[in-house]
């Protein structure tokens, strides 16, 4: 009996665990449908005379990955899809009586609403209406503001070291916050007038974007490459409540997916001495261009894993740099080495009188050339600082003993004999 009762829990166990697996693998795609990323489609259906037709049975298809979402229209002759991915779609309509009509070619960007409007026929011999969707000018389906940055943009315009964030300076409204930090940290710009780092980065509905408390900035923890992404959208006002943790503005981003279709790509951006251009400073010295090598490479490989049903999509991308730089730098001279800083004055222009002082041509003392003993002096409210009074004669601190300051304790006072 012991036998059986743990063979039926083993079972039962079993059971359960395949019965989780199966509801997530069934639920995940509806969790999906609920990111920021995602749009509507809606129209009306009317006949010939602008009667609304309802009970129509509409069908929304993917025109690149195949799979379809379908509705029938209300009452009202209306229909809407929710939560539907970016992409380009077809829209169809049929019912009894009437010819089967399609728009195709809709162009659903980043949390866009585009409206598709469908007249139907009456029937006469069997065939299908088929118009192909204008692109629409004026979007009236929301109040929100901002650029999409498809992917014609990102392939085409080129990007400071293969940052696709750079692309949001394409939106209206969009500058720098400051010469220093171009686009630090992804966020690091004024949209409209607003406070600069304070936008957030969604990427399929995820914020990739980190917050500092005391500060109240944001600073990107992730932007993948460029060959990765699909479009984003900078979205500027009026967007819905649904968009948090922004103080004025939300770039939108969507990664690729694959296709019913295998595609792919390698590249290389490369930069060598050969390419590049010398620096001034070297040019002028005659000294030649330090050698140069940098890769920016990659791949991306997508398709069907199902047709119509699931895809995948592969990217990495690598870079390996090496350069060298040419710098001008001083180092102790040998008399330098040994104690004698004497020409630090001459350097100057200046020489040493008789009281070994480094002083200019008409006999001034010249400050720039001549060390000072670090123990004497007093602070200064005019001068804004401390004020030394005690000249190293001719800079020679192999040959000075400082006497030390009798307002400092002991225990800061040189030991005998160190200069």
């Amino acid at each position: 009996m012991h036998t059986s009762a743990s063979k039926l829990q083993t079972s039962s166990q079993r059971f359960l665990a395949a019965f989780l697996i199966m509801a997530t693998v069934v639920a995940l795609p509806t969790l999906l449908f609920g990111q920021g990323y995602f749009g509507t489609v809606s129209g009306i259906l009317t006949d010939q005379s602008a009667a609304v037709v309802q009970g129509a049975k509409v069908t929304l298809l993917d025109e690149q990955k195949g799979y379809q979402f379908t509705t029938t229209s209300d009452s009202s002759g209306r229909y809407l899809f929710v939560s539907i991915p970016p992409g380009l779609y077809s829209v169809s309509a049929e019912i009894k009586g009437f010819e089967k009509a399609v728009l195709t070619h809709i162009k659903l960007n980043v949390s866009e609403n585009p409206t598709a409007n469908l007249t139907l026929k009456i029937a006469g011999a069997a065939q299908t209406v088929e118009v192909k969707a204008q692109a629409q000018a004026l979007a009236t389906e929301d109040a929100v503001t901002g650029q999409v940055i498809d992917r014609r943009l990102i392939n085409d315009l080129p990007l400071i070291n293969r940052d696709v964030t750079e692309l949001t300076y394409l939106s209206p409204g969009v500058n720098d916050m400051d010469d220093q930090c171009h686009n630090c940290g992804a966020t690091n710009f004024v949209s409209n007038g607003s406070r600069g780092a304070s936008a957030d980065i969604l990427m399929d509905g995820a914020s990739v974007t980190n917050f500092e408390p005391n500060g109240g900035i944001t600073q990107a923890v992730y932007i993948p490459s460029p060959e990765a992404v699909e479009e984003f959208k900078v979205q500027q006002t009026n967007f819905s409540s649904e968009y948090g943790f922004s103080g004025a503005s939300i770039l939108n981003m969507v990664t690729r997916a694959g296709s019913n279709t295998f595609h792919g790509s390698v590249y290389d951006f490369v930069r060598n001495t050969i390419t590049d251009a010398n620096d001034w400073f070297n040019d002028r010295n005659g000294i030649p261009i330090p050698p140069v090598h940098r890769h920016d490479f990659g791949a991306t490989f997508g398709g069907p894993i199902w047709k119509n049903k699931t895809f995948f999509f592969f990217d990495y991308e690598g870079l390996r740099a090496s350069n060298m730089n040419t710098y001008f730098a001083g180092v102790p001279s040998t008399a330098m080495r040994n104690g004698n800083f004497g020409e630090v004055c001459t350097s100057q222009g200046g020489s040493f009188n008789s009281s070994g002082v480094c002083t200019d041509g008409s006999g001034n003392q010249l400050n720039s050339g001549q060390l000072w003993d670090p123990y004497s002096g007093a602070y200064s409210n005019t001068d804004g600082g401390p004020v030394r009074s005690t000249p190293i004669p001719n800079n020679r601190i192999d040959l000075y003993v400082s006497p030390g300051s009798p307002s400092l304790p002991a225990n800061l006072q040189p030991a005998p004999g160190i200069t």
